[in-house]
């Protein structure tokens, strides 16, 4: 499980999140935009 917290981590910061608990809370608050990690700019 921490290699899979640790890749979300790596994934937001990646995508421009400084702050990973306001990344925690607009995922969980907008799931369908969790596609962004992988695929930014779409």
């Amino acid at each position: 499980m921490a290699t899979f917290r640790n890749l979300a981590i790596a994934l937001a910061r990646l995508t421009g999140w400084t702050n990973t608990a306001h990344a925690t809370d607009y995922y969980e608050s907008h799931p369908d935009h969790a596609f962004d990690l992988i695929h930014p700019g779409r």
